[in-house]
């Protein structure tokens, strides 16, 4: 059905390079033409049905996609979108047909003929995919990757755990995601199943109604997602003893989450993953059952190494420190990597690709190190580095300690520059129902983890934390919630 659907959207006038957006919320007749759309040679992109009318513009502008396919429920956006866009791409529902965009059943139900011979020289190295990154400053970043490179993304599931056969997956993130491409790629490759919510985004509660009820075997998630997963499992008689592996990453994971994820499914594999837009799946991954009593080993992203152990196509690491030789043993730098999943290069961004990919390593903007082992820990964020007072500091380090407080939900923090020099630390924190939670109270939980300096010196409280397309917190958006006032200027 899908080469069928590709011959109609070539009848429709899409060829091998145009760009083709996929709107919506992830359901069988998106993927079907998303696959449909690969298989006559276009380049697929997928942003967030969470974005906002300006911040879709930015990446419709950049990519200048021919067509979009989208569902009923986001039509609105599209038709906002399309109003300032500058000019009109070809546009199909997955729905009813409206007044302005046109059925994807009809569609399928047209005689289309074949394309002709040749239309399509296939090369491993053509752009396969767009991923937009979710960053929060600057140009949209459209993430180039190549067939050759998902490829590579196809080959990592039976070094992960997954098996040759990857059983039945429910897709939990939105395809804008690394991870929900990577669901939607491996799985099929493998001969999968793959199991949509009723609806999205995801919250724990269909999650667990859809592994009890469709017996789910894998599951991929997002630090946040995996802790609340791990609490509510624990508080229900849902049967999900079904489940035989369950992948994480996206942020940092506590060991406090990994342990009692461990424990609370004895039946499934833990896999805690290091992955980048930029670099496909994987960058290396730990499993957290093999060093359940190493408190130290359990707050790594594991051993790059062992991956090629296994027969995989495994990255290439080093850290780079900030005199751009590599670093000894145990120093921090900036994590670079090179392997057959990184990018081709950022769409139409010549200058951003070549500062990002110099002699094809690609510059994460983590921060981290090696240690005498070979295990890989992952600090911050180059970006989210703060000096106090001279010293610096890591503010995922912070977040992690306010994190555990009994009160909290979820723990932001951010360097805010003081009218003379240097920085301090501000922490936001969305509490847990029925918690309260001041900031002496605060810095009294942080004062057995934390040297001083590393204590927050103000904090705000707020219902939910603003988030990028990707689901990540928007440290930009929180740091224009803060009034100068409260900084002296």
């Amino acid at each position: 059905m899908a080469e069928r659907l590709g011959y109609a959207l070539y009848g429709e006038g899409l060829r091998p390079g145009d760009r083709i957006a996929f709107f919506g919320d992830p359901d069988p007749k998106l993927v079907l033409a998303f696959y449909a759309a690969v298989g006559i040679g276009a380049i697929p992109l997928v942003p967030s049905p969470l974005l906002t009318v300006p911040e879709l513009t930015a990446i419709f502008q950049d990519a200048e996609p021919q067509m979009v396919i989208h569902d009923g429920r986001h039509a609105e956006t599209i038709m906002a979108m399309v109003e300032v866009l500058g000019y009109c791409p070809k546009l199909f529902t997955t729905d009813e047909e409206g007044p302005t965009s046109n059925s994807l059943d009809a569609l399928l139900q047209q005689e289309f003929a074949s394309p002709p011979n040749g239309y399509y020289n296939r090369n491993a190295d053509d752009t396969a995919v767009l991923i937009y990154t979710g960053g929060t400053t600057g140009r949209p970043k459209g993430v180039m990757h190549s067939h050759r490179g998902m490829a590579a993304w196809n080959l990592l599931t039976p070094s992960a755990g997954f098996g040759h056969d990857l059983g039945r997956r429910v897709l939990v993130l939105n395809l804008s995601h690394l991870v929900g491409q990577f669901q939607l790629w491996a799985t099929m490759a493998a001969g999968g199943c793959l199991v949509f919510l009723d609806q999205y985004p995801a919250d724990v509660h269909r999650i667990m109604e859809a592994v009890e009820r469709d017996r789910i075997t894998q599951l991929s998630t997002v630090g946040q997602l995996l802790r609340d997963l791990t609490r509510e499992a624990s508080a229900t008689d849902r049967k999900l003893e079904s489940l035989t592996l369950i992948g994480c990453g996206g942020s940092f994971i506590s060991p406090d989450t990994l342990r009692k994820a461990v424990s609370q499914f004895p039946g499934a594999l833990i896999v805690n993953n290091y992955s980048q837009a930029e670099c496909g799946m994987s960058i290396s991954r730990l499993f957290p059952v093999q060093h359940m009593d190493d408190p130290v080993r359990l707050r790594s992203v594991g051993r790059p190494a062992d991956l090629a152990a296994q027969g995989e196509q495994a990255f290439e690491i080093r850290i780079i420190g900030t005199d751009g030789r590599e670093a000894v043993t145990g120093d921090a730098g900036e994590i670079v990597v090179r392997g057959a999943q990184t990018m081709l290069g950022y769409w139409r961004q010549l200058e951003a690709s070549v500062e990002t990919m110099p002699d094809d390593w690609i510059r994460t903007g983590d921060v981290g190190y090696l240690d005498a082992e070979g295990y890989l820990y992952v600090l911050d964020r180059l970006k989210d580095m703060v000096i106090v007072g001279g010293s610096n500091v890591f503010c995922s380090e912070v977040e992690q300690v306010i994190a555990t407080h009994e009160a909290v939900s979820d723990a932001a923090v951010l360097g805010v520059p003081l009218p003379g020099e240097g920085e301090t630390l501000v922490a936001f924190i969305v509490l847990r129902d029925g918690g309260s939670l001041d900031l002496t109270r605060l810095r009294a939980h942080c004062e057995p983890h934390l040297a001083g300096y590393k204590w927050p010196t103000h904090l705000f409280i707020l219902e939910a934390f603003p988030r990028t397309a990707v689901d990540k917190v928007d440290k930009k958006r929180l740091r224009e919630q803060l009034t100068s006032s409260v900084f002296g200027g």
